[in-house]
């Protein structure tokens, strides 16, 4: 059991996105605290992976398979984007030439960063983005019966726009149809026949002239419609206006279509002959021709309406209508939020238990002083290399964290100076022989003429090329963490500046100040 939790133990700390192997020699408090971020992380991923695969289920209607992976994927990335983020959140580690000038008064001040800077604001206000997209498919998947009738008025309003949009040019061609034949009826017949054709006409025109009252009318109510959503405030008029405005809206499309249905047998019922026959047949088959487009785009559209499960627009009507929604969305917010407020108060309960169990520590205290603020790099760099880190067990997570990987960075560069060192003490001394038996003949010669000039040149040349260890030069104080360059000295080329300088006369803060 105890090998159990221990494992649970380890992988929430791993979850948290800090060190196991520190974390382990932290006491208790402070595991729990990293374990509790952990758990919350983990509970971010199990959200994200339950919101894409909500979504994807409406998305693709039934690949469960397909769903899960999604999930998982999403899951994954959002959650490491959001260790990234937690990481970014922890206080810096290895030392900045820009921390150090923020941090002049306090010893806190490079290891706390200020909570509210722009930076975290940015960082904040993506996560909480993040976490209001994932919030809404839970809203869906609990309260999207709550809108239903909603959505079913904007279906409406949605079919009759899309009606009239759809069927404007057929509308407007049978209007351009009828009047062109009753052009041919005042060119080409008598007064009688006149009179007796119009009168059969009569059906047809009531029939175009409802069709063009449609596109009128619709297009004023969608217009009323559109003004009220777009009005700064809803009041209760307004909703009600709305709601008969769709009611309006609807009994407009459903005598519309009944009025297509029944046109068949309208024109059926119309016989024209004489000379006009002919036109009037051409008429009947237009006039058809339109009712039957008509009617195949609004079965079309009804069609996609019913397979759309408007997911968008449900979502924009649940936060409009359902306060419920807000509650879970600011919830999820909250689960974004608490991992990184955990953070930010370990911090805190760190440097509290750190002083708490280390009063009588001077050395202690002071090596955790020079590693958050170090005023004397060459202490410290001794300090950290002759200590068993292994024998310092404190609370203060940061600390050993700091600590250990100072040590580490002071041992590989140590490392790579030496090896640099090698590389070119090894380069020099072959560059010596080499240019020494290049000289050798020459100086065999001059031996052969003149053995004193011979010795002098001998003396000089080994003199010259004479084999040396190379040490790496460092211009900073602190390498390898450059952040504290040596102050030099600037003599002034004048009487003034020699004697300054033989007497000493010019103190630190003025050689700080020139550099």
């Amino acid at each position: 059991m105890n090998k159990t939790i221990n494992e649970i133990r380890l992988f929430l700390f791993t979850c948290s996105g800090e060190d196991n192997f520190i974390l382990k020699r932290c006491k208790w408090g402070i595991q729990r605290r990293f374990a509790q971020i952990g758990f919350f992380v983990l509970l971010i991923f199990f959200g994200c992976f339950l919101s894409a695969t909500l979504f994807t289920l409406y998305l693709f209607e039934g690949a469960l398979w397909l769903d899960v992976l999604f999930g998982i994927i999403w899951g994954a990335i959002i959650v490491n984007i959001y260790l990234l983020l937690l990481h970014t959140i922890s206080p810096a580690i290895i030392p900045l030439s820009t921390q150090k000038k923020k941090g002049k008064g306090s010893d806190e001040k490079t290891l706390v960063s200020s909570f509210p800077s722009l930076s975290m604001f940015l960082r904040m206000g993506f996560m909480m983005l993040l976490a209001v997209i994932i919030a809404q498919p839970f809203n869906v998947a609990m309260l999207s019966s709550s809108v239903k009738s909603s959505i079913e008025k904007h279906k409406v309003i949605e079919k009759v726009r899309l009606y009239v949009a759809n069927n404007d040019n057929l509308i407007i061609e049978e209007i351009q149809n009828l009047k062109d034949f009753n052009h041919k009826i005042e060119y080409r017949l008598s007064e009688e026949e006149k009179t007796n054709v119009v009168k059969q006409l009569i059906p047809i025109k009531n029939k175009i002239s409802e069709d063009n009252a449609f596109l009128i009318n619709g297009s004023i109510l969608l217009k009323r419609i559109e003004k009220i959503e777009n009005g700064s405030s809803v009041t209760k008029d307004s909703k009600l206006e709305k709601e008969k405005l769709i009611q309006n809206l609807n009994i407009l499309l459903i005598d519309e279509l009944a009025s297509d249905d029944s046109f068949e047998s309208t024109l059926n019922s119309v016989t024209i002959n004489g000379k006009l026959k002919n036109d009037f047949d051409t008429l009947k088959i237009n006039l058809s021709n339109f009712v039957v487009k008509k009617t195949e785009n609004y079965n079309t559209v009804n069609a996609l309406f019913e397979e759309s499960n408007f997911y968008v627009k449900t979502i924009q009507l649940l936060l409009h209508e359902n306060p419920f929604s807000w509650i879970i969305t600011i919830l999820v917010c909250l689960v974004f939020l608490l991992p990184i407020y955990l953070k930010y108060k370990v911090r805190d309960i760190s440097t509290k238990l750190f002083f708490e169990d280390n009063k009588e520590d001077v050395k202690l205290i002071k090596l955790r002083s020079e590693l958050i603020n170090t005023s004397d790099f060459k202490w410290l760099e001794k300090k950290i290399k002759s200590i068993n880190i292994r024998d310092i067990r404190t609370s203060d997570y940061y600390f050993q964290r700091m600590l250990i990987e100072h040590r580490i960075i002071l041992d590989e560069y140590d490392d790579t100076k030496k090896k640099f060192s090698e590389i070119l003490t090894t380069n020099i001394k072959k560059y010596n022989e080499n240019s020494k038996s290049r000289l050798n003949p020459l100086l065999e010669k001059l031996k052969k003429v003149n053995s004193k000039r011979h010795l002098e040149f001998e003396t000089l040349i080994n003199n010259e090329y004479k084999d040396e260890v190379i040490i790496k030069y460092e211009y900073w104080l602190d390498m390898p963490f450059r952040t504290k360059r040596e102050h030099y000295v600037t003599i002034p080329n004048t009487e003034v500046g020699l004697l300054d300088f033989v007497y000493n006369r010019v103190d630190d803060e003025e050689i700080a100040q020139e550099n």
